[in-house]
């Protein structure tokens, strides 16, 4: 949504740029759904940014005045999260996991457990679609059956949060 309203188009232009409806578009901005990758590569085209960025939003974090820029501890990654990664790539396909849990991190800081991705989208979909998997490995392995989640991007907080 950012870089579409950057370039000061409409869902409905956008949608006609690559070639799909502007309801595509609309699920796309909700985190409904994601494009096909021969969209992916017109938008791609279309904003001037890889497909990795855009999967990824490397270059797009930052954009809201209301995001707060932080470092993950230095000390990342730590035991609990290497076990949970071991847990959670036995039970999800190999693409899937190589997509939304490489290159994440995860620190316990006190009553809060943060699971750090490489920017916010990748937070969020985390949060929305393996938050049911990642919060019970994690209360699991730490022994704390009311462990409060949070979800947090490596260069923007995220306020998801489970408990």
């Amino acid at each position: 949504m950012n870089l579409r309203k950057g370039l000061s188009l409409t869902q409905a232009e956008l949608s006609s740029l690559v070639g799909v409806s502007h309801q595509a578009v609309s699920k796309w901005e909700q985190g409904d759904c994601l494009p096909d990758i021969g969209v992916l590569l017109k938008l791609g085209q279309v904003f001037g940014k890889s497909v990795e960025e855009l999967l990824l939003g490397d270059s797009v974090n930052g954009d809201s005045a209301s995001e707060k820029n932080i470092s993950p501890p230095i000390e990342l990654p730590d035991e609990v999260w290497t076990q949970a990664l071991n847990h959670i790539q036995g039970r999800i396909s190999p693409p899937s996991f190589n997509t939304w849990f490489k290159g994440t991190k995860g620190k316990q800081l006190g009553e809060t457990y943060c699971v750090y991705s490489p920017s916010r989208f990748a937070s969020e979909w985390l949060y929305h679609r393996y938050s049911y998997l990642i919060v019970p490995i994690l209360e699991d392995i730490t022994g704390t059956s009311s462990l409060k989640v949070e979800f947090c991007s490596m260069g923007a907080w995220d306020t998801n949060r489970k408990g």
